[in-house]
């Protein structure tokens, strides 16, 4: 199976992640699929946001090292490419760790210069486009990589050129210049029982309903293969799933109540214990919002709903993070350094999933930098990421061991709970294990 076949199929973790940015919520845009774990917002030319200045007064210049694209004796100079209009805030993380980084005087002597995110308009072949266009210019390394479909990545192989972010497609697996900071997320045949692992220790006692589970998936292949996935998951973390379809309407609407009706009795005529839900965000909220009209007192839980800006929307719903949330600041030292960041460069800027992604996407490629020594080539960085490199933001992300994350997912991650005010941590951020997905 060629690496681009094998991104028909997302993992479970990513499906619905592709609406998750509070700008495009709000703004409420509008998308259709384009393939399984996809979507295309209208179409756009690619275009490149404006430079972002990393620390005033860095100087750009430098004597060029070794014909080393991007690299001088004094700076390195990054770009990210993704789908602005979902995470282009991605860029404001960024920005805030490399501006750490250079305040303390950079990495082994160099300053990041870093160029913000070329948009891809969420369309494969801007994307394919805009990666070639990266590929020939003075850009040392793609960072951060945030788009919906990399589908450019072949063109960044071929040019050697590494790229380091959120894995949002299989485009990161498979080859030794993808970096995802949860490793290879979209594995073929691979999940995680990390989400079921985090509810189940979320149940507070004992219940009559016992740990059972309903999973409800979008009506599309993406969304047959997820069904899977999760089924897959909550069964290795010992859970029972008594019912699993994947019968969500695509494009959403419709009656969620009828939607819902076999579920709410597959439990020996009662209800679950655990509602799972991957979906697109108008499904998830269909199916909340029926939930409550029926009086449902069960865990209701999905992927996309942890927002800033989605806390009233989202009250009673328990959403399963890779990360850790924002709100593990109080007794955790990384997050804390974290939020301090984002909030030195842009003190307005809600935290949210994108701009995590951003920082992490920069913090990797510091660290992997950093261990490839003084003497900075394309090959001594790929070469020191590839061997024995283990990127962790102690309790916020990782541990992600290279070179297997190029081919397995990283299983950890956290579960908060809206009470309408605030997001609350129900499972403080841990690591299950990575299991097969069956039939």
């Amino acid at each position: 199976m060629s690496r681009r076949a094998s991104a028909r199929i997302p993992a479970v973790v990513l499906v619905t992640l592709v609406a998750l940015s509070v700008s495009a919520l709000s703004a409420g845009a509008q998308t259709t699929t384009t393939k399984p774990g996809t979507t295309k917002p209208a179409a756009t030319k690619p275009a490149t946001t404006k430079p972002v200045t990393t620390k005033p007064g860095t100087s750009t210049t430098g004597k060029a090292v070794g014909g080393v694209r991007g690299v001088t004796d004094t700076t390195i100079t990054v770009g990210g490419l993704g789908t602005s209009a979902l995470y282009g805030d991605a860029a404001v993380g960024a920005k805030a760790r490399f501006d750490r980084a250079n305040a303390s005087g950079g990495v082994n002597g160099r300053t990041i210069t870093f160029q913000g995110i070329t948009d891809d308009g969420g369309v494969p072949g801007f994307d394919k486009a805009a990666a070639e266009k990266i590929a020939g210019s003075d850009i040392f390394a793609v960072v951060p990589a945030v788009a919906a479909d990399m589908a450019g990545a072949n063109e960044l192989v071929n040019a050697q050129m590494p790229y380091f972010g959120w894995a949002l497609s299989s485009d990161f697996c498979g080859n030794g210049y993808g970096f995802g900071y949860s490793g290879c997320i979209a594995a073929s045949g691979l999940t995680t029982n990390v989400w079921g692992k985090t509810v189940q220790q979320a149940f507070a006692s004992p219940n009559p309903l016992g740990n059972t589970a309903a999973v409800l998936t979008d009506n599309s292949p993406g969304g047959q293969y997820a069904l899977q996935e999760a089924t897959s998951g909550l069964k290795a973390a010992g859970l029972k799933v008594t019912y699993g379809k994947a019968n969500l309407p695509v494009p959403p609407g419709g009656d969620y109540t009828a939607v819902l009706k076999d579920a709410l009795v597959s439990n020996g005529g009662k209800a679950p214990r655990s509602i799972f839900v991957v979906g697109s965000y108008s499904n998830v909220s269909g199916v909340q919002q029926a939930l409550r009209d029926g009086g449902y007192l069960g865990t209701f839980t999905n992927l996309v709903q942890y927002d800033p800006n989605l806390v009233a929307q989202s009250s009673g719903a328990s959403v399963f993070l890779q990360t850790a949330p924002t709100e593990a600041a109080a007794n955790n030292d990384a997050m804390k350094q974290l939020v301090a960041d984002v909030q030195k460069v842009a003190p307005d800027q809600p935290i949210n999933q994108s701009v995590i992604a951003g920082y992490l996407s920069a913090d990797m490629f510091l660290a992997a930098v950093q261990k490839a020594g003084k003497d900075l080539t394309v090959g001594k960085l790929v070469s020191a990421a590839n061997q024995n490199f283990t990127y962790e933001l102690k309790g916020v992300a990782g541990p992600t061991k290279f070179p297997g994350a190029h081919t397995t997912p990283t299983p950890c991650g956290s579960l908060v709970r809206s009470d309408g005010i605030a997001f609350q941590i129900v499972t403080a951020y841990s690591c299950g294990k990575v299991v097969k997905v069956t039939g």
